[in-house]
């Protein structure tokens, strides 16, 4: 019998507590080698676009593909899970909440190995469909005492504001502009949908982890150089991802600012293989374009969960 889960399902069966265990599980898993990631994929169409993603985890038994289209400006996520014993599909979910929750659970996971632990302070850039969860993993894994928000329309942002600072027992403070959002922030989020640089390297504060976890588009640039050129370690998600997704970097390397070689995935600092950050005044840039491996393991969650729950149709399959 095969579970087919809505996004309904989903939202009631999976919390940010249980995705955080689940994609750092995956990452320790993943970074000893007992997880596999396939890099995203895509089909350039005149109507629109099909990617394709997907992962192993050999330590739990289970594969997966992740598949979504954008037409017309709207998404449409699926995820597939499979017995990696038999073959048999075992879950067939929507995935639109499901990936929203492994994203900010992505960043969470990035925050707690990257960042100093006594940082109190966020900085968060986009205030969209993906930015909730962002603040409410980084408020789970960090004492947070202040969070500043900016995103280009004035009513958005203070909406925002006031819709987190409600959920998150946090005060968010609306700003006016990007500059101010970032500036002695200890940590700083980039979730906008901008095909410019939205963060300059020179208004970091030392010792401040950076995440951007934005676009994922061939020559998009999240960052400027100097940003680059001040962080003292550079992490990402997909080293083989990067070279297609990571705009800003190929930009760089293009022009000889950066070495490919840099790079390091966030997989071996939560596994303990590489540090994290060597002291507290290292500026640490990551950039997260999203991962197979890890919508496998926010799947095997759902599939879990919603299981025990009662939730969801179950099909002969």
């Amino acid at each position: 019998m095969a579970l087919f889960l809505r996004d309904e399902d989903v939202s009631r069966a999976v919390k940010m507590d249980d995705m955080l265990e689940a994609i750092e599980s995956m990452q320790r898993h993943f970074g000893r080698g007992e997880a596999m990631n396939l890099a995203r994929r895509k089909i350039i169409a005149s109507g629109g676009m099909l990617s394709v993603m997907g992962g192993g985890l050999f330590h739990d038994g289970v594969l997966g593909v992740k598949t979504y289209t954008v037409v017309k400006g709207a998404y449409s996520f699926q995820v597939s899970l499979y017995d990696a014993n038999t073959g048999h599909l075992l879950c067939y979910t929507q995935a639109n909440r499901l990936g929203q929750l492994r994203t900010g659970a992505t960043t969470g996971v990035a925050v707690k190995h990257l960042s100093n632990s006594d940082s109190a302070s966020v900085g968060i850039i986009g205030t969209g469909y993906q930015a909730p969860t962002q603040l409410e993993a980084v408020t789970k894994v960090r004492n947070i005492k202040q969070i500043k928000a900016y995103s280009l329309t004035p009513d958005r942002r203070e909406a925002f504001a006031k819709s987190m600072t409600d959920s998150l027992g946090v005060e968010v403070v609306p700003v006016a502009s990007n500059a101010e959002a970032i500036e002695d922030s200890e940590i700083v989020v980039c979730i906008a949908a901008t095909t410019e640089p939205v963060v300059e390297g020179n208004w970091l504060a030392t010792g401040a982890t950076l995440i951007c976890a934005g676009p994922t588009t061939w020559r998009v640039q999240e960052v400027d150089d100097a940003t680059l050129a001040r962080a003292d370690k550079i992490f990402v998600d997909s080293a083989e991802q990067a070279r297609d997704e990571a705009g800003d970097m190929a930009s760089a390397v293009d022009r000889g600012l950066l070495q490919w070689s840099q790079l390091m995935e966030l997989r071996y600092a939560v596994a303990g293989t590489v540090s994290g950050r060597d002291n507290q005044d290292q500026i640490v840039y990551t950039k997260l374009m999203g991962t197979g491996v890890a919508d496998v393991a926010a799947a095997k969650l759902a599939y879990e969960k919603a299981k025990a729950m009662g939730l969801g149709m179950e099909m002969d399959w």
